[in-house]
């Protein structure tokens, strides 16, 4: 089993990336490996409650963690705003992932 930390940077209402990664980790999960999406930046927009918030939720569901730099959520007024499958957390804690996880991708 491999653990697998996705960060995801773009917003998924002006690019189709953030459905890519988020189809990438649920495959990754259903093979059994260990899978962790770290938004930030404007990645932070896809945790809204909304449309694509609720297929994070889904995927939380499912065993995927799910986790949001607290600076880019409160930096964009998100505070309330995300859906209840993410929890906030400091960018020292992405540097911490980058450090354990076997395998890293940035999208």
């Amino acid at each position: 089993m491999t653990n697998l930390l996705m960060v995801l940077s773009k917003d998924p209402y002006t690019t189709e990336t953030p459905d890519l990664v988020l189809d990438i980790g649920l495959n990754a999960k259903e093979k059994g490996n260990d899978v962790t999406l770290y938004l930030i930046e404007d990645g932070v927009t896809a945790a809204r409650k909304s449309e694509f918030g609720n297929k994070l939720a889904a995927a939380n569901k499912k065993g995927i963690k799910i986790y949001a730099d607290d600076k880019a959520v409160l930096s964009r007024s998100l505070t309330n705003k995300l859906t209840g499958s993410v929890e906030i957390k400091e960018i020292g804690t992405l540097l911490d992932f980058i450090m354990d996880y076997d395998r890293v991708v940035w999208f």
